[in-house]
């Protein structure tokens, strides 16, 4: 009996491990990275150069010296590289959005996953903005590549599993019914808040007791909405805070949409939803370090 009560013992650690080892492999693990934290050139160069047959940018602005590099010298290695954009690029071969709102949506799909998030690929993008951008892995690129394709080859807009997608989804009243579904908190960190109906859900929620917070760039002065938003915003000065994440409660909500009417029903925007607690507190940490220490 001892010796099956000590095999038991024995074997207990060995399987908790491979469940932890299990967990933190998973096919739907992700990282994010922020300007905050240092310019993010180097961690998109090295998704460029780990391209081994296709690289495809959807961008409004790929201009950063260093990546076109990149892109040029994927290139000459025979990888399918192209970029979809609001300006076309010079010397790679691209194509410029003629859809009625902007080609907003900013991400690199290769073999080996995505890259995503608010930030274009220039030099206020990866670098003296404030931006995020989360790595997804592989499991994610089919159908971003899809997106990608449907888009350059017919101009078309189509659905991306696990993403809200400007214009063809429901992306306002889906972003107004997390805010209002919100119990203790709503921060909220963004360039552009001109939507009536989430600045109206904000007051709302606010009234009920709900922790509101508001971080925006100083472009936010300009909008009619300044005066008469929540009482708690703040607005960063002397860099340009281009991030366009909500969190409340225990979600996350990010992408490349800002809060405008354009942003929800007229661009290509794209938006990512997740209650990944590891990546919430990241997103948390940049939130109080930005708070705390406005620009």
């Amino acid at each position: 009996m001892k010796r099956w009560y000590y095999l038991f013992l024995s074997v207990v650690p060995v399987i908790v491990l491979l469940f932890v080892f299990l967990s933190n492999t998973s096919g739907d693990h992700i990282e994010a990275f922020f300007t905050i934290d240092g310019p993010l050139v180097d961690e998109v160069t090295q998704f460029i150069d780990s391209s081994q047959h296709f690289l495809y940018i959807s961008a409004l602005d790929v201009s950063h010296p260093v990546i076109l590099e990149a892109l040029s010298n994927a290139l000459d290695r025979g990888i399918d590289a192209r970029v979809l954009t609001e300006n076309a690029v010079v010397e790679i071969p691209s194509k410029m959005d003629i859809s009625k709102g902007l080609h907003h949506v900013k991400f690199m799909v290769n073999e080996n996953g995505v890259v995503f998030g608010s930030a274009n690929f220039s030099e206020s993008g990866l670098g003296t903005g404030l931006n995020d951008i989360i790595f997804l892995p592989s499991t994610y690129s089919e159908r971003f590549k899809y997106f990608f394709l449907s888009a350059w080859d017919y101009g078309k807009i189509t659905p991306v599993d696990g993403f809200l997608v400007s214009p063809i989804d429901n992306v306002e009243e889906s972003v107004v019914k997390l805010i209002l579904k919100a119990d203790k908190r709503i921060y909220v960190c963004i360039y552009a808040l001109t939507d009536a109906n989430l600045v109206a859900a904000l007051k709302f929620k606010e009234s009920k007791g709900t922790d509101v917070r508001i971080l925006t760039d100083k472009w936010f002065k300009s909008s009619p909405l300044y005066k008469i938003s929540t009482r708690n915003i703040k607005v960063v000065e002397s860099r340009m805070l281009h991030h366009k994440f909500i969190l409340t409660d225990n979600t996350l909500i990010t992408g490349s949409t800002n809060y405008t009417e354009s942003g929800f029903h007229k661009n290509v925007e794209m938006i990512y939803i997740t209650k990944d607690k590891r990546i919430v507190r990241e997103y948390e940490r940049v939130f109080s370090e930005i708070e705390s220490s406005i620009f």
